[in-house]
């Protein structure tokens, strides 16, 4: 059954950027993608540490990964200095966001290319994407994604790719992405 979900993502994925899913629910009037208020924001994961920022552009701003809890960026390297004083380093990747107006249906995927964690004598060294797709409520308050976490940190953490599987996670719209939309967009 878990294989199954993955693979029907996959696939959805596949078909998805091949078909050239739309990416907002509207354009600007100078043909830029937006989002509407009540899908740019922050959402933050009930019982988890993930916080995904979504400016109305229809782009990844800034994520909170459970990976450190360190807040990342789209193509950037964050360094953050662990409990013992070291340094470690995320490097984020391309950040996704497709969404379908029709279906309220929200797909982000966060990529993160290189991870370099370092705690005593201790280092986790690899990289992870994560997949979030599901349907925002119609008030906008809630977002019900499956969670897809593929990741490579090396012999000393393997993952069983018989045990990658879709995984639930609520998310709550905890601030609406500060910008005023009727006076810039219209229909």
């Amino acid at each position: 059954m878990r294989l199954k979900a993955v693979i029907l993502l996959f696939l959805g994925t596949i078909i998805c950027a091949a078909g050239g899913c739309q990416t907002s629910a509207r354009q600007s009037s100078t043909g830029k993608t937006v989002l509407p208020p009540d899908i740019a924001g922050t959402w933050k994961a009930q019982d988890s540490p993930w916080k995904i920022v979504l400016s109305p552009e229809g782009k990844v701003f800034s994520a909170v990964i459970p990976m450190g809890e360190v807040e990342i960026k789209p193509n950037q390297t964050t360094k953050a200095e662990m409990k013992d004083g070291s340094i470690s380093t995320f490097t984020a990747g391309d950040c996704v966001v497709e969404y379908t107006p029709i279906k309220r249906e929200l797909y982000v995927c966060i990529e993160m290319k290189k991870i370099d964690i370092k705690f005593l004598n201790n280092v986790i060294a690899g990289n992870s994407i994560d997949r979030f797709v599901g349907t925002v409520s119609q008030d906008g308050k809630f977002w019900m994604a499956d969670w897809i976490n593929v990741f490579d940190y090396g012999p000393q953490f393997p993952q069983d790719p018989n045990d990658i599987y879709a995984m639930p996670l609520v998310f709550e719209k905890i601030e609406v992405y500060p910008m005023i939309y009727n006076a810039k967009i219209k229909d």
